[in-house]
Formats: C-alpha cells, structure tokens, sequence
C-alpha cells in the first residue's frame, strides 16, 4: 500500500495545529519554515496564505493580487516600520520584474503605490486617498 506523500500546506497545517498556533507572527514563521525545510521562498509564503491561518503584517507581506487586497497589506505594513520597508522594497522589485515581462495597467498603479509608501510612510495613507478620489472620478468627455 503506497502512501501519499504529505503535502507542504498540510505539513504546515499540522504544525501548526500541534503548537496551537490560532495565529503565524514572525517568530512562529521561522520556526514552521525550518521544520518544513527545503522549501522555496514562495512557496513558503503561498502555502501560509493557503493555510487560512492568520497572518501578521510582516509574515504576509505585500499582496498584489489586485489593488484591495495590496491597499491592505500596504496599510498594515505602516504600523511595522521600519521593519516592513525591506518587505515593501522586495515586492516592488517583484512587480517590476513581472510589468518587464508582461504589462498589465494594474501592475503600474501598484508599483507608484509602493513607490509613494517607500518614499514617504506617513503620508502613503493620505496619499492613497486622494488617489483613489481621483480614480474615481468621471473621464472628461
């Protein structure tokens, strides 16, 4: 009889049962990421969001699956700083690397985002609103 191998979430979601995690911070990160050791970067990160588990701010990290969920993590992240500007710095790289590849309007808007919050933290959240309001408004005909 063959067995299945257990997959990388559910290894994750069985340590972190055994511990009674209710919730992953940075610390509980590092220790379930050297337990599930090999295991890349991204999928570290991707099998934790799968989990359904909350995250902190800084193990989540950036979402850029559309602009709600990157205003979120973004807003989040200012009450981390500075310990979040690397987080913000890596995943703007990221989407520059992917906008090279393959452009997509939504990807330049986060990218300005993360820009103006790198450039200056307290006022992204102002920032955002009046860009937003703009956004939202009707195009001259």
């Amino acid at each position: 009889m063959a067995f299945k191998k257990e997959s990388k979430r559910d290894q994750l979601l069985r340590l972190a049962a055994e511990r009674s995690l209710t919730r992953i911070d940075e610390s509980a990160a590092a220790a379930l990421r050297k337990q599930l050791d090999p295991i890349s970067d991204s999928t570290f990160r991707r099998t934790l969001r799968e989990s359904g588990l909350p995250l902190s701010p800084l193990v989540e990290g950036v979402r850029q699956d559309n602009l709600e969920e990157l205003e979120r993590t973004l807003l989040q992240l200012l009450d981390e700083l500075p310990k979040s500007r690397q987080a913000v710095i890596t995943a703007k790289d990221h989407a520059r690397m992917a906008e090279r590849r393959a452009p997509q309007p939504h990807r330049q808007e986060a990218i300005l985002w993360m820009t103006v919050w790198l450039e200056n933290p307290p006022l992204f959240r102002e920032w955002l609103v009046l860009r937003k309001a703009i956004a939202a408004r009707p195009s001259p005909p």
